[in-house]
């Protein structure tokens, strides 16, 4: 089970937010149905940032306490339908720790990297290419990320960066992704990033292979930040 604390125990932010448009919802007693503020005056209201109140809204929806109609706005759902829910890292906190984590991971695999692991590496760069729905582009991706890590030859960093890729699979994570089209069509940008950085890898750029990575995760989160609900004010 995924714990959704943070350290020692701390109530993540967006679960904290969450449980205040939770009780605001249940003080106000409004019914199944509601449209809820637009997320803009909403978030202004909460004094917290869009992304947060985002991932907290999407956090409502899993638990049963709001729907989100795509183009529409955030509605208030049936309470009696809310089931508790084990949420876990925010999917922005998780693309923190993996800018971090894996920029550096790039880096080093590029230093150690021989041509077996180039080999390894770019046989998953290739199963992405011919990747022919989101399953097997997701399962691609990941070898491709799990592929660095082995390359450094530091089995605590392989372990760290397949927990980072676990969490990825939450409940939280998927809806996010689903939301905002991460996990729509082929994701043609992963393909295109992931070849950049085998590149840098082939020239044994630790630099370059670093930028690239964090580039890659930099544009991950721009997809995850779009507005998956158009009509509710920007």
């Amino acid at each position: 089970m995924i714990d959704d604390t943070g350290i020692a125990g701390e109530v993540r932010l967006y679960r904290q937010v969450a449980d205040r448009v939770a009780a605001m919802i249940d003080g106000a007693d409004l019914r199944p149905g509601h449209r809820l503020p637009p997320e803009r005056e909403l978030a202004t209201r909460l004094g917290v940032a869009r992304s947060t109140l985002r991932e907290a809204m999407i956090a409502l929806e899993i638990a049963g306490r709001v729907a989100i109609r795509t183009g529409s706005g955030i509605y208030v759902a049936d309470r009696t339908s809310a089931a508790s829910a084990d949420l876990g890292a925010g999917p922005l906190e998780l693309l923190d720790a993996r800018e971090l984590i894996e920029g550096e991971t790039a880096m080093r695999a590029a230093l150690s990297i021989d041509a077996a692991g180039l080999i390894a590496v770019e046989a998953t760069v290739d199963a992405m290419a011919r990747a022919d729905h989101r399953a097997t582009h997701r399962d691609a991706d990941r070898a491709f990320h799990l592929a660095l890590a082995q390359a450094t030859r530091i089995g605590p960093l392989v372990r760290i960066v397949d927990d980072l890729w676990s969490q990825m699979f939450s409940p939280l994570f998927e809806r996010m992704g689903a939301l905002t089209g991460l996990f729509g069509d082929p994701q043609d940008n992963a393909l295109v990033h992931h070849r950049a950085i085998l590149d840098a890898l082939a020239r044994r750029d630790g630099a370059l292979a670093r930028e690239r990575m964090q580039s890659h995760l930099v544009d991950v989160r721009r997809v995850l930040l779009r507005n998956p609900v158009k009509g509710d004010g920007g």
